[in-house]
């Protein structure tokens, strides 16, 4: 054994539970690995020892303490299935003290969900009889026939007969806590008959003395008494089964008190209360005490440690909230920014639409302008031509005719009148008289009748109340009409042409100009040509619109629209 000892030392393995050590080879283990602080060789190492301490079968052994250190390090190795294997077995040490009872089924149950979501019914099923024995020691027989039929289907596929014996051992009990004695010795002596097979010692005896509680509820004292004193050797022949054993002494106690034999019933009730003296002072109830105040230590800095776990977490989402915050800041300074950025972007976008509309006015006006000063260069032009060719020529030959000695006074006072007449014939055109004294409507019709024309037809209408327009206003819508059908009578050959001018209620005047003349192409009309740039100076200064249409061969027409608001 030294030397397999030593082998496994030497391979670095960790000692199997299913080896015999000694108490000295365990604690030179336990040394090694600890020098190395090898924490799951420490873990395998305790529970060899409490499975060495298990076998010394004596009251002044206990393998709780080294079970719970073995349990704490497979638990900060984060082993989970020796970690919940040794819980359910600490748990079934806890399975008959009352003052502890809470934390046997506490450990077994949590082992049984483990391995269960794990599905390893071999290291379930084990766990799951315990479960339904704390069950039926506390008379709670809701859930205990559901987990015994568990147990037996898990079973069935595990196929172990230690298993078997249990599983009919905790049937007996329940069947005996419910009065249904019968099958409760059914199942107690196929139990039993494991038992003894496999060598079991527990579960023969406590077969036996389930048999007995049945065959006093069936008040057969000769069967009772033959099962008890059988179970009495088997529990004095195996100091583990003491607290079975103290069980046994109390029935054989009643027993003898029934059939009135107080001597032994006296007896029994003196090793029933030694036995009960011994199982207190023996250090396998001590270290179960120490375990409910290893407990309730445990349970103190599990709270601790939540606590302190919720700090930290607190912690954590504090230093979140404050980068979020610090975040959440810095997002509204840059939006601020960009806000800032965008505004100043958009004023500045709209002060130069500003400047630019300026601009285009300034030129638009400096256009007009210029189109209005080419046209009085023009009408001035026309003006020195017409003063040149008519007025000149009649002023040239009234002086001719004065030197001349033949001429007669009439003669003279004939050229002198006609001198007279160009003179108002250039005055009415630099500014109309009918203009000045009788209004728009007035001059344009004075204006159609100098033409003395009868081709082409000049028709000449006016709707709607005539409001007031300014005299400069006046002027230039004259000069627009005349300069329409100017170039009406130039260019278009038209047998008729329409002038309309429409009064309408919000102050707006609509001028048409038409001609079934020959028409052109108005998208290749030159704003130069036929006195067009003066039209549309003129309507630009006026803000109106001007549209116009016109086709080859299907005339032309014009439509002016001036607001006067």
């Amino acid at each position: 054994m030294l030397l397999k000892v030593s082998f496994a030392i030497s391979q670095d393995e960790y000692p199997s539970l299913s080896n015999n050590y000694t108490k000295t080879q365990l604690d030179q283990l336990l040394q090694k690995y600890q020098n190395k602080k090898d924490t799951l060789g420490l873990a395998y190492t305790y529970w060899s020892y409490a499975k060495s301490e298990e076998k010394q079968y004596g009251l002044n052994y206990s393998p709780l303490t080294n079970l719970r250190k073995s349990m704490e390090c497979f638990l900060i190795m984060k082993d989970s299935a020796n970690f919940y294997n040794i819980r359910g077995a600490l748990g079934s040490y806890f399975m008959d003290r009352p003052f502890i009872k809470e934390y046997a089924k506490e450990y077994i149950k949590s082992a049984v969900d483990y391995f269960r979501v794990k599905n390893q019914p071999i290291s379930e099923i084990g766990h799951l009889v315990n479960l339904a024995n704390i069950d039926i020691h506390e008379n709670n027989f809701k859930n205990v026939k559901e987990i015994l039929d568990r147990v037996e289907m898990l079973n069935k596929k595990v196929k172990d007969e230690a298993y078997e014996g249990r599983l009919h051992s905790s049937y007996s009990d329940y069947y005996y806590r419910i009065a249904k004695y019968d099958e409760s010795l059914k199942h107690a002596e196929i139990s039993y008959r494991v038992g003894k097979k496999l060598q079991i010692d527990w579960l023969e005896a406590l077969s036996l003395y389930v048999k007995s509680k049945c065959y006093d509820a069936l008040n057969n004292q000769e069967e009772r008494l033959a099962t008890l004193l059988e179970s009495q050797k088997i529990v004095e022949s195996n100091s583990m089964l003491i607290q079975l054993q103290k069980e046994v002494y109390y029935e054989i106690q009643n027993y003898y008190f029934k059939q009135k034999n107080f001597q032994k019933a006296y007896d029994f009730m003196n090793k029933a209360r030694k036995t009960t003296e011994e199982i207190y002072f023996s250090k396998m109830e001590s270290d179960v005490r120490a375990f409910s105040e290893y407990n309730l230590l445990e349970k103190q800095r599990m709270v601790v440690s939540k606590i302190a776990l919720e700090k930290k977490l607190a912690d954590i989402e504090l230093d979140k909230l404050l980068i979020r915050q610090q975040m959440y800041i810095v997002l509204i300074i840059l939006a601020i920014l960009l806000i800032g950025v965008l505004t100043y972007a958009y004023f500045s976008r709209q002060r130069f639409n500003r400047l630019d509309a300026e601009k285009v006015k300034k030129n638009i006006q400096i256009e007009t302008l210029r189109a209005l000063i080419n046209g009085q260069e023009i009408e001035r032009l026309r003006i020195s031509q017409e003063l040149h060719d008519g007025l000149g020529t009649l002023l040239s030959r009234i002086k001719f005719q004065t030197e001349n000695i033949n001429t007669s006074k009439d003669q003279i006072a004939e050229m002198i009148d006609d001198a007279c007449a160009e003179v108002r014939i250039i005055s009415s055109n630099l500014q109309p008289n009918a203009l000045t004294q009788f209004g728009l409507i007035r001059s344009i019709d004075d204006l159609i009748l100098k033409q003395n024309s009868t081709s082409p037809n000049i028709i000449f209408q006016h709707f709607g109340k005539e409001f007031e327009i300014s005299p400069e206003s006046s002027l230039m819508i004259f000069r627009i009409i005349q300069e329409l059908m100017t170039n009406a009578l130039k260019h278009a050959e038209a047998s008729e042409i329409l002038i309309q001018i429409v009064y309408q209620e919000e102050r707006t005047l609509t001028i048409t100009v038409e001609d079934d003349g020959k028409g052109f192409d108005d998208n290749k009309v030159q704003p130069e040509n036929n006195g067009w740039n003066n039209i549309r100076s003129r309507v630009n200064y006026l803000h109106g619109i001007i549209t116009l249409h016109s086709e080859p061969t299907a005339g032309t027409s014009v439509t002016i629209s001036i607001p006067f608001v």
